[in-house]
Formats: structure tokens, sequence, C-alpha cells
């Protein structure tokens, strides 16, 4: 008996076991998938990271169905191998046809990636960015442009966007809502770090080759021969393109639902980010100042997408903080207050070392609240993207993370600083840039994966969702590849396979429902870019923006998907075109792929406002109440009398105590000033209004 019982229970440990070895994410094997796909880096003395600074930055994934087969399809871009197109033949199995359909490039250092229809005749193009510093490379883009046979054609030279510069990713959208795809191009700096002069700003003088560009779609045949080609109309149209333009991350959508795109561009090192506001006359102007309090110093990748169902975007960028303690004191500097203030006076704005979540007021600004949810720190990280990945509702944030080669680690920094270090590697043949490379840190991180909560709070479940893996991720992209309701995620890493990772949340929690959407859009913007999706039930709304390009360097399913929760009918759907019209769906049954037509829309005004009114919560009464007070803080730095203190104390602003100072039972208020300020003193009167009074005893 006791040999039996001992036999079940070793019997209920292997099955405990196996059930731990499940989870929300499966990560498949090449022998499975067939993607044997690696983007493998070796360095010379030519070219390395002391050389090219975006030397580890890794390459792009595109998701899309390039053969209108219904499965959607992978490519992925390389730096010094080939990029690769993999055709879904399902089940999660996929054909290398990349030598067959033409789309191999050939330029050496490959960076971001979009697929779009960019002719206009149904097929999905592919977009590819070039970038590097190789000898002998012109860095041309690369414009395939399919051919509906199984074969492509790269015509980026005839189409007018062979750019040169260093790019980092393409996005096509509509900004003038003339019906076809325009390009935003994203470059990043020619120049090296330490050659600027940063107390002359250059972000108003444009440089032509290697700035940012905007470039407008002129008119092109759907039989892909080009009438006329893309413009450059970055100038006029109010475009930076400046040399000290670090582009790393750009994500477009309607901001402030104007119902005019808008754009985000994340900037590395000590230019700040911008915030192009569309003005609907073929023009942006640059908001962000305007619109943001304070922005992540080395902005990396960038996405945008409606958190708090409430109808309005909010924006997310990563940074390079570290999550535990021991490895921001390893790996993070941060700039003194000097050096802050010094950034202030050149109009750099207000610059931080994490993470950033904005959460957009609906009223044109924009509210930083990254370290409240949660997600500030997750190391040095690339792919930012924001979508429901359990399909419970509620919209999530993945970021992919790594870097292959530290050369921040503060150990290193004093190892090559030291003079025994530097005899070593410099000698009179040169630098031995072996030794100085190889004894940088190789350090291997987990990518996170924020499950939202509820109500704005975000947990970080990669560990149990089978996310975790030490990697050295950089793009990534998110598509239901198998079909089944759930969206599956594949990333591109530096040095090791991509991850595949096939979703399991159809199975895991069946009772998590979802709903999908295939837009056909008229004209030349075939898959309906720009279209705007609201979903209303119970006291539920969802809102989504048909944007697949985005995150960093890469483009995502072309199927706009919502997970539901529980919800199995959805009330009203409510889809606003891009030319203003709009379909109205009710009584919606979830589970389903619904193929919506932009000609079977209506235009005789709006069916209803497609996102939750404004309404502050408080009013601003000052004025009207006879308060008048302007605090005025004395320019005094903490930091240069106590060296050691976390952060300054005597500017937090001043105190402020009521008390019935007269006796007639109504509540007064002194505010306290700053030195060399003096204070006020309020004295409340019997119509609720204040009454400053003995001015001169302060």
């Amino acid at each position: 008996m006791r040999y039996y019982i001992l036999i079940c229970a070793l019997a209920c440990l292997l099955l405990w076991g196996c059930e731990e070895q499940k989870t929300l994410y499966a990560s498949l094997k090449a022998e499975h998938t067939g993607i044997d796909f690696v983007n493998q880096l070796t360095y010379n003395k030519e070219f390395n990271i002391y050389t090219y600074r975006n030397f580890y930055n890794g390459g792009g994934v595109a998701i899309g169905d390039v053969n209108r087969d219904g499965f959607e399809d992978i490519y992925f871009t390389g730096n010094m191998v080939s990029n690769k197109l993999y055709l879904n033949k399902g089940n999660f199995q996929f054909e290398d046809v990349t030598e067959k359909a033409g789309v191999m490039g050939k330029r050496s250092w490959s960076t971001g990636v979009a697929m779009a229809d960019v002719n206009g005749d149904g097929w999905l193009d592919i977009y590819v960015c070039n970038s590097g510093d190789v000898k002998g490379d012109n860095r041309q883009n690369e414009l395939f442009i399919n051919q509906g046979d199984g074969t492509f054609k790269e015509q980026a030279a005839e189409y007018g966007i062979a750019d040169q510069g260093l790019s980092t990713h393409g996005v096509f959208f509509d900004y003038d809502r003339d019906g076809d795809l325009d390009l935003y191009l994203l470059n990043n700096s020619f120049r090296a770090i330490g050659s600027f002069n940063l107390k002359r700003n250059e972000r108003y003088i444009r440089d032509s080759i290697g700035g940012d560009k905007l470039y407008r779609n002129e008119a092109i045949n759907l039989s892909g021969k080009p009438e006329n080609r893309f413009s450059d109309v970055s100038e006029e149209a109010g475009i930076y393109g400046s040399i000290i333009g670090f582009g790393l991350g750009v994500t477009v959508g309607d901001v402030n639902r104007d119902g005019w795109q808008d754009i985000y561009v994340s900037n590395d090192f000590f230019e700040r980010d911008y915030l192009y506001i569309n003005q609907g006359d073929g023009t942006f102007r640059e908001e962000l100042t305007n619109q943001m309090n304070s922005i992540s110093a080395a902005s990396m990748g960038a996405d945008m997408g409606d958190l708090n169902q409430d109808g309005y975007p909010e924006i997310f960028v990563t940074e390079m903080l570290p999550e535990k303690d021991g490895d921001i004191k390893q790996k993070t500097t941060f700039e003194d207050w000097n050096k802050y203030q010094e950034n202030l006076r050149n109009d750099y704005h207000h610059q931080f070392t994490r993470n950033m979540l904005q959460l957009n007021n609906g009223d044109n600004t924009f509210s930083e609240i990254g370290r409240f949810t949660g997600i500030e720190a997750t190391d040095w990280s690339w792919g930012a993207l924001i979508f429901d990945m359990d399909n419970d509702g509620k919209r999530d944030i993945f970021v992919a993370n790594g870097i292959y080669q530290d050369l921040t680690d503060q150990d290193y920094i004093d190892f090559i600083a030291s003079e025994n270090t530097q005899r070593m590697i410099i000698t009179r043949e040169g630098v031995d840039f072996k030794t100085l490379i190889d004894s940088i840190p190789v350090r291997p991180v987990a990518n996170y994966a924020f499950h939202q909560e509820g109500e704005m709070q975000f947990n970080n479940r990669a560990k149990d969702w089978g996310l975790a893996t030490p990697s050295h991720s950089n793009g990534s992209a998110y598509a239901d590849l198998d079909n089944d309701g759930d969206l599956d995620l594949v990333v591109n890493n530096v040095n090791m396979p991509p991850f595949i990772y096939e979703n399991n949340t159809t199975t895991f929690f069946p009772e998590n429902h979802f709903l999908r959407f295939q837009l056909l859009g008229e004209g030349k913007n075939t898959a309906a870019i720009g279209t705007k999706i609201t979903l209303k039930y119970g006291n539920q709304l969802q809102y989504l923006e048909h944007m697949p390009m985005r995150g960093f360097q890469s483009s995502m399913s072309y199927q706009p998907h919502f997970g539901l929760g529980a919800t199995r009918t959805i009330d009203s759907v409510f889809i606003d075109w891009t030319d203003g019209r709009q379909t109205l769906l009710t009584n919606v049954s979830s589970n389903q792929t619904i193929s919506v037509r932009q000609s079977e829309a209506v235009q005789n005004g709006k069916l209803v406002a497609s996102s939750s009114a404004f309404v502050p919560l408080l009013e601003d009464v000052t004025g009207a109440l006879g308060v008048s007070f302007r605090h005025q803080e004395n320019n005094f730095s903490d930091f240069d009398r106590e060296r050691l203190i976390y952060q300054m104390l005597s500017n937090a602003g001043p105190k402020i105590t009521k008390a019935d100072v007269n006796a007639d039972g109504l509540d007064d208020f002194y505010v306290c000033g700053a030195k060399d300020s003096a204070g006020k003193l309020f004295v409340q009167q019997n119509d609720g209004t204040f009454q400053s009074t003995n001015g001169s005893a302060f």
C-alpha cells in the first residue's frame, strides 16, 4: 500500500511539474516553425560598436498577408545577414521564400521594415530602411513592390524614396487625407555624439540628407507604374530635419481626435522628442513642450494606444533605466543638476532617465504617469507595444529588451580608463579593438510583459507568461498567426534566434472573447490605414486606430483586434473612415472577423461622437474668487551645499495654511513666499470670495 501511495504521489508531482511548464505564451523552436533566421553580428577593426554607435540596435519585424491566402507572413531585417521573408503555411509552419520572392535586399545594414500597399493595387509591399556606415554601401532604402505572383520588384528609386540617410523606420499614412499613403521617414544623425556644441541648438538647421523627412505621395496608377513620385515636403510641412535628430522611434495617430493623424518621434541622446500636431492644411505644428511637462532622455521605441478606455490614445516611450537597484548602480549614470539646467536653457526640455507613459487628458495636454503605473524601469529597452495580450478587454504593454554589449557598464568604464588598459590597447600599430570590445560585458536580460490589472495599474507577468527568456531583443510585432483569435508575438534578437511565441489565450482562457476586423478601403489606401474603431457595450468603451507601423523598427498585423473579456455581444461598433464617413454596426457577436467596406459607409453627418467627451473633475475658479498669488522661487541649488542628497528640499513650493484669522466664522488662508518674496494673507468674504489684506505686514 505504501508503494502504491508513493507511486501516486510521484505521478502527481510529475503532472504538477508538467502543468508548471505550460504558459500563456509558448516559445516555438525552429524545428517546428521552419524559421531559421538569426541576426548574427560580428565586428572588425573598421566596423564595430566604437566606429558605429548603433551597432547593436538590431533589426525589425513586419507581419502581413503578402500573398493574400488568409495567413499573415513574417519578414525579418538583418544587419550583417540577409533579410528574410517567410510565408505562413498554417499551424505555425513557415516557408523561406526570400530568394524566390526577390526581397533579400542588396544593402548591408537593414533596420526598420514596413508592410504597406504603397501603390494601392491591393497587395502589400515591403519598405526596408538601411543604415550603418559600411564601406562601399550607399545605404539606399529599398521598396519591394509586390507583383501579385509571389515575386517583388525593388523600385525605391523610381518612387523617389531611396533615401540615403541613416534610416531607422518608415511609417506610411495619409497625412493629407487625399486617399493615398504618404511616408514619414525617421533618420538618425550622421554626426558623432561628442562633436556637438549643445549651447548652439541646431534643431532648425535642415540637413538635406540625414534629417527626418515627410514624403507626400503625388499619385500612382493602380497598375503599379508611377505617374509621379513621392515628393519631399518636409520643410513646407513644418518637419524638423536637423543634424541633432537621433530618431529611434516613430508612431502615428490622431492624438487630439480632430480627424487628422499626428506624429510622435522619440529621439536618443540630448535632443528632445517631437510631437507634431496635424493642422489639416498640409502642415504640422510641433507642440511637445506645450503639451508634455517631461519626457524620456534617451528615448527609444514608441507606441500609442488607448489604455484607460476614454477614447484618447496614450503615448508610451522606452528608455534605459534598470528595475533592480544593483543594476541601476552598475549601468546608469544621471545628469547632475547643473547639466539639467543647462539643457533647459538651450531648449532641450525636461528629460529624465526612465520610461514615460503619457496619459492623454483629452484637452491637448498629457500627464506623465509612468511611475504611478509601475512601468518606468525595464532596462535597455527597444520595442514598445500596446495590445491586449490575454483578450481580457484591457490593453497591456510589451517591452523588447536588452543590448548585446553595454558600453555604459561602470566596471567596463573603469577598466578602459585605467592606464594599464590604455597601454595594452593603444600601441604604435593603432587601437586593439578586439581586446577593447571583447571586454565589454554581455548580459542578456528578460523582456517585459505588463498586464493591466485595471485602473491603469500594471504588473510584469513576463515570467508567468513564458516571455522572460534572457535575450537581446529589438524589433517586435504581434499578429494572429494561426487565426485562433488571440495575438501571437514575434521578436527579432541579436546573436540568437528570434522568438516565435504562440498565444494560448483561447485555450487557457476560453471565457475571454475577441473581435477582429478586416478593413477594405477605397482608392489607393486599400487597407484603410488611419481608420478609427470604437466599441461600446454596457458602460464600456474601447477605441483603436488602425496603424500597423509602430513600436521599434516594426510593422504589425493588418487586422485590428479587440479583446473583450467575458462580453459576448457588442452593442455598437462605430467605424470612422479617414474621409469622414462612418459605418455603424449593432448587436455584433464576438469571436469573429468582420469585413467592413468603406464604400458602404454613410456621409450624412456623425452617427455618434467616437470618443468620450472630456469632462474635467475640477474647475479653476481662482480668478472668480479673487485669489491672486504667483509663487516665485529663488534661484538656489541645494546640491551646491549638500552634494549627497537625493533630491532638492528647498524648492518644494509654498506652504498653505488655513484659519479663521478675524473670527467671523469663515476660513481664511495664508500662502508662504520663497526667500526674498512676500507671503500673502487672503480673508474670506461673506459672498465666498477672498480679499488680500495686511500686505504691508508681510
